[in-house]
């Protein structure tokens, strides 16, 4: 099949600094091609006015920081062509004045004209027309799978929201396109509702490297916790994640060896290093900065108690990272992966940022037996082995040709 992919997010070869875009939608575009699918994407990033690239380094991440977002490098404003495993990657850019605005439906019209020239270029005629993230992704799905009379989806990243729907017409565009998907089971009841569909929209979730499913332990017996507790968190380091509260919970219940690893960087570091130090907590609280997949998968099967109770998680593939190593993980209730963890039974669900809930979940498992830990580590594994890269873009795309409404 030609399966033509619009996303306003894609990584590049040429992304720059710390704060660098999922990947989320090339990991299905690579797994479609191996599938033996001729795959076209499309990469519609933002293009701001020169001077907000130019801000000080420091206004940026505090910006970053703030909204829980990021600066595009430069690098973002420039059309690009390449090829990546096999499919033609695009990247033409849209113009906007400011973070959040709307396009326009004539901007909108522009950027159709323009890709439907790239394509019959080609003499590509997409099968499938679908994308991510709803500005501008919704209504270029909705123009090109008309033009080209394809079948169509869009996949929501929790960016369908009535103050959402109403800014980026969703509504209207969405009864142009075929098939509806979110990130949760949490977000498609939410689109359900909130868009008055007639049937729940499908649940697009993301797959761990093939690589590292095939690697999992087949057995958990990591759970004996004599020799002290060994905690982990990786993820960016930005306020929705609510570090600085899994930071304090971890101290107030830790025995003498428990330790808490923090993988990974952001704008929040300098802060939660200081609360660190405030706290005269360095020896038990390490933070190892980026590191690469092989080291955090190294880290994650060394550790036993994974937490990422944020505000805001579409869907967190590092959650299905934890839970093939055993570890027992804690998840954000009511957000992304709220649904595939169940509560007791294969990890934990808490209030994101709740830190007096955090700390009776950590005193759970602590009271829990080695064999109950050790219980929910094994469910864990065999959750999770189901949710390869591989499995999932399988599983997407199906879901896309079945639920054509």
């Amino acid at each position: 099949m030609n399966i033509f992919v619009i996303t306003q997010m894609y990584s590049q070869p040429d992304d720059v600094g710390e704060n660098k875009p999922t990947k989320t939608v090339n990991y299905f575009v690579k797994e479609w091609v191996s599938m033996g699918h001729n795959v076209i994407v499309m990469h519609c990033p933002s293009k701001f006015p020169l001077i907000l690239y130019l801000l000080p380094k420091k206004v940026k991440e505090k910006f970053a920081g703030k909204l829980s977002t990021m600066v595009p490098p430069i690098e973002s404003r420039k059309e690009l062509v390449r090829d990546e495993n096999g499919a033609k990657v695009y990247r033409i850019p849209m113009l906007k004045m400011k973070p959040g605005q709307a396009y326009s439906v004539a901007a909108l019209r522009r950027q159709s004209k323009k890709i439907e020239k790239i394509l019959d270029g080609l003499g590509y005629k997409p099968d499938i027309v679908l994308g991510h993230f709803a500005n501008p992704s919704t209504e270029l799905v909705a123009n090109l799978a008309e033009h080209y009379k394809a079948k169509s989806s869009i996949v929501f990243h929790h960016d369908c929201t009535e103050y959402f729907i109403n800014k980026y017409r969703i509504r209207e565009n969405v009864a142009r396109i075929g098939a509806i998907g979110a990130r949760s089971i949490i977000e498609a009841n939410q689109i359900k509702e909130s868009l008055n569909l007639d049937t729940l929209p499908f649940v697009c979730c993301s797959g761990a490297p093939n690589d590292a499913v095939q690697a999992a332990i087949k057995v958990c017996n990591k759970h004996d916790y004599s020799e002290g507790t060994r905690y982990i968190y990786v993820g960016s380091l930005i306020k929705r994640k609510h570090l600085d509260v899994v930071i304090k919970a971890f101290l107030n219940i830790a025995r003498e060896k428990d330790t808490l690893t923090v993988v990974g960087g952001g704008p929040e570091e300098a802060s939660l290093k200081t609360l660190v130090n405030e706290l005269k907590a360095g020896d038990k609280v390490v933070f190892t900065g980026r590191v690469s997949r092989e080291e955090v998968l190294k880290r994650m099967s060394e550790a036993q108690v994974f937490t990422l109770i944020s505000h805001g998680e579409t869907y967190g593939m590092v959650y299905i990272e934890a839970m093939l190593q055993g570890c027992l993980t804690i998840a954000s209730k009511g957000e992304g992966f709220d649904g595939i963890i169940r509560d007791g039974e294969n990890g934990f669900i808490c209030a994101p940022g709740d830190q007096d809930e955090l700390e009776k979940t950590y005193k759970k498992i602590g009271e829990m037996t080695i064999d109950e830990r050790n219980r929910i580590g094994q469910a864990a594994i065999d959750t999770a082995i189901h949710f390869s890269e591989k499995e999932v873009a399988e599983r997407y795309l199906n879901d896309i040709l079945i639920n054509q409404r």
